[in-house]
């Protein structure tokens, strides 16, 4: 079965015309190694087979409102979790920081175990390193990846 999330970031980058570059076995392999984690296939797939790694997603809201969130690279992935807040209080809880909001700095992260096709969650600087209130306290932005590729496009 096709994953949806890897259907619809496809399709994000045919409806936008445009599309960045695909992770190299050698990130990937560094950011398993340096986050002390397995990512879970899919994620890999995703990374090294579609182009949306250092993508600038925008993400309409309404019809005056949008997102801009910049889809991180997997070396951008490990500063992220392991060097800024919040991300390095909550990535041995299986959260990983996989966007950052342009302008802003805003995180965007998945749980890895939460299935093929996790949530998108924006995680608070408020609470610094209190892993337990980011988690509680973090915002659902879709309740599915592949809902985030399917209304976004990439900024060329």
């Amino acid at each position: 079965m096709v994953n949806e999330v890897m259907t619809n970031a496809k399709e994000m980058i045919q409806r936008s015309g445009a599309s960045t570059r695909i992770a190299t076995v050698g990130e990937i392999n560094d950011l398993n190694k340096k986050l002390d984690i397995k990512l879970p296939e899919w994620l890999i797939e995703l990374m090294t087979t579609v182009e949306v790694c250092d993508s600038k997603l925008v993400v309409p809201l309404d019809e005056e409102a949008e997102l801009r969130i910049e889809f991180l690279n997997p070396k951008c992935i490990i500063q992220e979790c392991l060097d800024a807040v919040p991300g390095c209080a909550v990535h041995k809880n299986g959260y990983i920081c996989i966007g950052l909001e342009i302008g802003i700095g805003n995180p965007y992260a998945i749980n890895i175990h939460e299935g093929n096709n996790p949530p998108v969650y924006i995680l608070n600087h408020e609470y610094g390193e209190e892993t337990e209130m980011i988690i509680e306290n973090k915002l659902t932005v879709v309740e599915k990846l592949s809902d985030l590729f399917l209304v976004a496009t990439i900024k060329k």
